[in-house]
């Protein structure tokens, strides 16, 4: 840890949070912690728009950002795992977007 995905929505988009489906066969791999990144530039990540504390269940998470930001990539930024395991996993990653 820790371990990060970048994902590239292809244009620029206003972004309002995410959902999370987590590991749904077993626990090992459940993200506990985790920092999310929005920026227009790949190379540039200012302070994350969120940092997230999820419980350990197999249950969808939503995370509402603060303020809607313009980014066209997203970065989630794995910090820990629920029972402190070196990996972690991700069922599901969706962007909630103004344009839903």
């Amino acid at each position: 840890m820790p371990h990060h995905i970048t994902v590239d929505l292809g244009r620029a988009v206003t972004l309002k949070g995410i959902t999370y489906l987590p590991r749904q066969d077993m626990a090992s791999g459940r993200i506990a912690d985790c920092e999310i990144y929005c920026s227009t530039d790949a190379n540039s990540w200012a302070e994350p728009v969120a940092k997230v504390k999820w419980p350990n269940t197999d249950m969808l998470q939503t995370v509402t950002f603060q303020q809607p930001v313009k980014a066209r990539y997203l970065k989630l930024v794995a910090k820990s795992e629920v029972s402190g395991q070196p990996f972690a996993g991700i069922a599901e990653l969706d962007v909630l977007t103004d344009e839903q």
